[in-house]
């Protein structure tokens, strides 16, 4: 996969940005190329090996239809383990990987745990984190502010059925 300047892309676990520009450095002698990604979420920039990107992780955001059909992967339960540190792990690793069906589900789950029997606050984080990522892809993809995207999530993803 290719980048190019104005790309919108994901760089696990920061969240969404935008290819600024493509830098050339020189390390160790030899001259290498980097994407400038600037990222919605504390407007942080951060220099991404070009050669390396996909292993990374880095990758194009979903487009605005892809948006849409997160709203059936919200309601699809995660399986995640009763135990606290295997169910901790499992959501790291789905943070990790800044899966926007993936954090959908996540967050499902999570909010519906919560309104069950509560959350502990480590996993209150995770939630919170878990929405700032997908917020954060959100505002990308339809251009908006992250307090839209988050809005969306709550209309769109978590609004009880028939409310969305």
């Amino acid at each position: 996969m290719k980048f190019q300047v104005g790309d919108q892309v994901v760089y696990p676990p920061q969240g969404a940005g935008v290819v600024q520009e493509i830098v050339k450095r020189q390390v160790l002698g030899e001259p290498q190329q980097y994407l400038k990604v600037v990222f919605v979420r504390g407007n942080m920039e951060v220099l991404v090996p070009l050669e390396k990107a996909m292993e990374v992780g880095l990758r194009r955001t979903m487009s605005p239809e892809e948006a849409d059909r997160l709203r059936q992967q919200v309601d699809s339960e995660l399986d995640l383990p009763n135990q606290w540190p295997p169910r901790f792990r499992v959501e790291q690793e789905i943070l990790a990987r800044c899966d926007a069906f993936e954090l959908s589900r996540l967050i499902g789950t999570l909010t519906r745990r919560n309104e069950d029997r509560g959350l502990a606050s480590t996993e209150r984080e995770i939630l919170e984190t878990a929405r700032a990522l997908l917020a954060s892809e959100l505002a990308i993809v339809f251009d908006t502010g992250l307090e839209e995207s988050e809005q969306w999530i709550d209309d769109n993803l978590l609004a009880p059925a028939g409310e969305a």
